[in-house]
Parts: structure tokens; C-alpha cells; sequence
């Protein structure tokens, strides 16, 4: 399964380096609630011509930087899938993964984000907004920190440091990723009839109007063939050329087989009050049957995410074949 637009379909692998210059404090669990929280609030007071104005009512927001990137509005002129009422962010956080709660002076703080397609032109946006966050003072105890460095990888993890804070230097990458590159990673799992899935972080996905206490296959590739393809649409100019009944029929011939995990309760509060729920499941599921026509989309899953609340580190999940596992 490789789209004709797949080459357009291009998005960035980036890792922050955090360094608290006092004891930093972070929530065990929600960290990608923390980060995305504070890079939004850092974005918009950046951007933002008027802070006290709703975005939906600005003369701006199909233009701005901070809409564009975290409350995007479906464009005027958009052909396609234009009654989507909430088009995915172009970025996903993938937090610690680690329950550490508190990060003293000169230790590390790492994560990553990926961005997709035209949003990774806002990357000195980016820049700017975690320096600004990191010094004003980060995470549930406002630590000053320094923004140390932000390097970029590829598809087998060679590192290219794009900013060293030391420096102030930002070297843009040359190549972002597309989605030839996953096609190539996909012959590792070539003639496989099981697949292991480890949902790294909870995981929520709805069918029929019912949530999926356990992601069932065809469930999973539905909903991430639609996210895919509005990411496609929104930020890199094409839909995905497939067949999108035929390959739901087809996903719903594999079959879980075992299952090791078990529903995550989660939630935050907003700053508007609301509480948010984040819950959903993490572990393992083991599916049987003709796995390789959805290697491609899988594969691209594992950087962009799957089911609800994307862009706070939800739905993050690893690809392991048997042997990877029994390895």
C-alpha cells in the first residue's frame, strides 16, 4: 500500500533538550499535558495580537502562526473534508516516558515532537517559544530551565543538532522525512503474519459511537487512515490515494490474539476549569493475519499517533514483530 501522493506526505523528527537550573517538578504521568500546555501558552503570547480575543472571532486566524499550529480552522477554500469541525493539529508530543516526578539542576529533560508538513516552517517559532517557556519558568512549579539543544533523526536514529543553546546557532535540517523512507523500514517485517502492538502511552479509539476498551485492528487502521489522510490534506496539499472501504474490509480480518495491558484513567485540568479526559488503553495486543499491506500507514502511525487527544502524547505506539519480541 503506497499512495501516488505518498512523497508529498512529509513531516520532521524532533528531540528537545531541557536542562532545569533548579529542581523541576512534572506530573508521573501526564508530562505531554505539561509541555504541550506550556509551548501553547508560550506560542500564543508570542504571536498574538490580542490575547484577550477567542481565536474564532479574529480576522486572522486562518493566517496566524498559533492557529495554524495548535487551533486550526478548516480553510475557506478548502475542497475536501471541509465539514471537519476539529482538522488534527500538525504535531504530536511524545513525552517522557518515565515516572519520574522531579528533575534537579543540570540533569536532563527529554522529548520529542514531530511536526507535519507545512507547520515545519513555524520550526524558529518553536525555537523561540520553548527558549521564552524554559527561562520564564517551566512545569507545575515554574523552574527556570535552559533550552540546551534540538537535534532532528531519522527513520534509524542518526541525530543532526539543529540548535545548541550555548551557540544561539540554528541549523535548519536539510531532508525532512516522507513516507518512502517508512516504506523501506517495512521490509523488516516482510513475510510476518503477526504483529505486536505496544501502545506506550493511553490510547482512546471510538467505533460506532462506542470507545474500544481494547484497539481492535480494523479499529485501529480506520482511525488512523482518516488522521493520516486530513494531516495529508491540511498540511501537505493531497489526500491519500487509497481505497478507504477496501482496506477497512481488509483490516477487518485480523484478529487480537493476545492481549497484555489494561484502561489508563487520566485527566487535566484546563486552564479554563474543564476537567479533560485523557484515559484509554496502554500495553500490548498481539494481531494475526495478513499484516504487510498496512506496514506503510502503521509505520507512519508510530510518529504521528492514533485516536483521541494526539497532541498531548496520546495514542503513541511501537511495532514489534515476534521475533523483535521474543528478542
Amino acid at each position: 500500500m503506497r499512495p501516488q501522493c505518498a512523497d508529498r506526505f512529509t513531516f520532521a523528527h524532533y528531540r528537545f533538550h531541557l536542562t532545569p537550573r533548579e529542581p523541576l517538578e512534572l506530573p508521573p504521568h501526564n508530562k505531554g499535558t505539561t509541555i504541550r500546555g506550556g509551548f501553547g501558552a508560550a506560542f500564543r503570547r508570542l504571536v498574538c495580537i490580542d490575547l484577550r480575543l477567542d481565536c474564532a472571532a479574529c480576522d486572522l486566524r486562518y493566517s496566524c502562526p498559533y492557529t495554524k499550529v495548535f487551533n486550526p480552522f478548516v480553510p475557506p477554500a478548502a475542497e475536501r473534508l471541509s465539514k471537519n469541525q476539529n482538522i488534527p493539529r500538525p504535531f504530536v508530543v511524545k513525552p517522557p516516558l518515565e515516572t519520574t516526578r522531579q528533575y534537579l539542576p543540570g540533569e536532563s529533560l527529554r522529548f520529542d515532537m514531530v511536526v507535519v508538513g507545512a507547520a515545519i516552517d513555524y520550526l524558529p517559532y518553536f525555537i523561540v517559544a520553548f527558549r521564552e517557556l524554559s527561562e520564564g519558568g517551566f512545569g507545575l512549579n515554574r523552574a527556570r530551565c535552559a533550552l540546551s539543544a534540538i537535534e532532528a533523526l531519522d527513520p534509524v536514529g542518526e541525530v543532526t543538532v539543529l540548535y545548541e543553546g550555548k551557540e544561539g546557532v540554528v541549523r535548519p535540517p536539510q531532508q525532512n522525512l516522507n513516507w518512502q523512507q517508512l516504506t523501506a523500514r517495512a521490509e523488516r517485517f516482510s513475510g510476518v503474519r503477526e504483529i505486536n502492538i505496544h501502545f506506550l502511552t493511553p490510547t482512546t479509539l471510538k467505533a460506532e459511537g462506542e470507545v474500544a476498551t481494547v484497539p481492535q485492528f480494523h479499529q485501529l487502521i480506520k482511525r488512523l487512515r482518516d488522521r493520516v489522510n486530513a494531516l495529508a490534506y491540511f498540511y501537505c496539499g493531497e489526500t491519500l490515494d487509497l481505497d478507504f472501504q477496501e482496506l477497512g474490509r481488509q483490516a477487518e480480518k485480523l484478529k487480537a490474539v493476545a492481549v497484555k495491558g489494561r484502561w489508563m484513567a487520566r485527566d487535566r485540568r484546563t486552564r479554563k476549569g474543564v476537567t479533560q479526559d485523557l484515559s484509554g488503553f496502554v500495553g500490548e495486543v498481539t494481531y494475526r493475519g495478513e499484516v504487510e499491506p498496512f506496514l506503510p500507514l502503521l509505520l507512519v502511525g508510530e510518529y504521528v499517533h492514533v485516536g483521541k487527544n494526539a497532541a498531548f502524547g496520546n495514542g503513541w505506539y511501537r511495532l514489534e514483530s515476534p521475533e523483535q519480541k521474543r528478542a
